[in-house]
């Protein structure tokens, strides 16, 4: 991995410190990594801010900006999945029955202002707001509710080597006691779009389970 790839790579994953010593240290050790994962993940007391790299015989899991920094090495895929699964805290290995309700689409920048604002906003009008955006009013309501009072946050930012340079994917995830969805949004500075669409939280493990093991595999739930 050259110079002009770190740096490329560390302004995607590592926007809030480019230059400090621990994201150098983390892209130096990814110099042959097939696959970078930035993964984050909040629930109650629940929190990860992790980096994973996939290299051809090995996966390492390092933390990021922790004073008890640790790294991990996983050699077979058992225990790949089992990270995967336990990272987003996890245990639900059942496949969940496909829902009907369709991906929503709007502007990523318009719906990243509607969730810093959504403690204030009352549900009602947070669902008038997305129903604005997205021309769909019963799934903006469903994703209104789950603004309005999630329970976990996530977030992936992806990596993964080819032949022409690194390609990029971003995705979160949020989710309420009556569900979760999957938001799909642009990693180019000059695009502005996300696709939200409903998923469990086993769909998002088996997903990311799924690209750590397998490259031509990208973050959506079968």
């Amino acid at each position: 991995m050259n110079k002009k790839e770190k740096a490329y790579l560390g302004r995607f994953l590592f926007p809030e410190a480019t230059e400090g010593k621990e994201v150098s240290e983390l892209l130096q050790k990814a110099a042959s990594a097939e696959r970078i994962c930035r993964l984050k993940f909040s629930e109650e007391d629940y929190t990860h801010d992790l980096c994973l790299q996939v290299h051809k015989e090995r996966t390492y899991i390092y933390s990021i900006h922790d004073p008890d920094s640790f790294g991990y090495e996983l050699t077979e895929p058992g225990k790949v999945k089992r990270a995967c699964y336990y990272l987003f805290n996890c245990f639900d290995y059942t496949e969940s029955v496909p829902t009907n309700v369709p991906a929503l689409q709007m502007s990523k920048r318009r719906f990243e202002e509607l969730k810093a604002k959504a403690d204030s906003y009352t549900l009602y009008f947070l669902a008038e707001c997305l129903i604005a955006e997205t021309g769909d009013l019963e799934s903006s309501v469903q994703l209104a509710r789950v603004l309005k009072s999630r329970t976990a946050d996530g977030e992936l930012k992806l990596c993964s080597r080819s032949k022409s340079g690194w390609t990029l994917q971003h995705a979160c995830y949020i989710e309420d006691a009556g569900g979760g969805w999957l938001l799909r949004m642009s990693s180019v500075s000059t695009e502005d779009w996300m696709i939200a669409m409903p998923a469990t939280r086993a769909e998002l493990c088996s997903a990311l389970c799924q690209w750590m093991l397998c490259s031509s595999h990208a973050v959506t739930p079968e």
